[in-house]
């Protein structure tokens, strides 16, 4: 984590050369402002809500966590972030990265014999082939 560095004016002079010491606290400023550091300036929430920082507008009223989940929940079906109970034609442990060809959406019974795209995270583990629970990364 970066340290906060109070800089003084009389430390800044107008058309002089910036000390090394200095210039070093700048760069280190901006990350610490980041980052949260102790003695760093906060940033306000007028700053994410007016989409100054480049994000989303939070909605008012809900915490950062809610306004992660009701993005989540929108998702479509497929797309990176989203799981999927899905069938597969061999093996595979927890933790185990494959090809969407090489999943097929399911129940605990049948397969769709449609694959799915992207690059899947096993969540489970399928012993032979088997249906189990799949994260898609990519």
């Amino acid at each position: 984590m970066a340290t906060w560095t109070t800089i003084t004016d009389a430390a800044l002079e107008p058309g002089k050369p910036i000390r090394s010491v200095d210039g070093l606290a700048l760069r280190d400023n901006a990350i610490a402002i980041a980052e949260g550091a102790a003695g760093a300036p906060k940033i306000q929430n007028a700053a994410v809500n007016t989409g100054a920082l480049g994000a989303e507008k939070f909605q008012t009223g809900t915490t950062e966590r809610d306004w992660v989940m009701a993005r989540n929940a929108g998702a479509g079906a497929g797309v990176i972030g989203t799981y999927a109970f899905a069938y597969i034609a061999a093996s595979k442990s927890f933790g185990a990265i494959v090809s969407g060809g090489n999943l097929f959406p399911s129940d605990t019974v049948n397969d769709d014999f449609s694959s799915l795209s992207g690059t899947w995270k096993c969540m489970g583990s399928a012993s032979g082939s088997g249906s189990t629970l799949w994260l898609r990364i990519l």
